[in-house]
């Protein structure tokens, strides 16, 4: 962590920088980053300005240790907020990838040796009997774009999906 300390009008002493390096110390272990603060210590009022990147505090109090330390408690709060925000952000991109990878279903298949297509495997579809109206009604409900289902008239497989005018398509399986 790279501390640059700025007093205007007060003294800076060493214990008062090693009381600023211990409380910044709890940052870094929040957001994992090397961290440079800017605490400017302002005698008279015992005001603290404090900056961490775009984390900024400012705390007023009897003594420079307490103002110090509510604004570092504060710029801990927003570093914990902001810590959050990042973590859920990771969570959702990470589940919208796994839904569209499907369960356990992450490697690529390449091409032996070509320049070919890549085929991505989507995971399995389980194949249910029902009628035409029946499978209708179920893409309907889903947002997937097709619909693999075993025809319980004829016993044939057959691939309900949407086509682009809004319509649907069936294709069925020859034996």
């Amino acid at each position: 962590m790279t501390l640059l300390f700025t007093g205007r009008k007060a003294d800076l002493t060493a214990g008062l920088k090693t009381f600023t390096e211990e409380k910044l110390a709890r940052l870094e272990r929040v957001l994992h980053d090397n961290l440079d603060a800017v605490p400017v210590l302002i005698a008279g009022e015992h005001d603290v300005h404090a900056r961490i990147g775009t984390l900024t505090a400012k705390a007023d109090g009897a003594e420079f240790e307490e103002s110090l330390g509510l604004a570092i408690d504060r710029l801990l709060a927003q570093a914990r907020k902001h810590h959050s925000k990042i973590a859920k952000g990771r969570k959702r991109r990470a589940m919208r990838e796994s839904l569209r990878r499907g369960p356990g279903l992450s490697e690529v298949l390449e091409p032996p040796a070509s320049d070919g297509p890549v085929v991505v495997p989507m995971g399995r579809v389980p194949v249910r009997p029902m009628s035409v109206e029946e499978a209708l009604l179920r893409l309907q409900e889903l947002s997937d774009p097709f619909l693999l289902f075993r025809d319980v008239d004829s016993g044939r497989l057959c691939l309900l999906f949407r086509r682009r005018d809004n319509r649907y398509g069936l294709v069925e399986t020859e034996t």
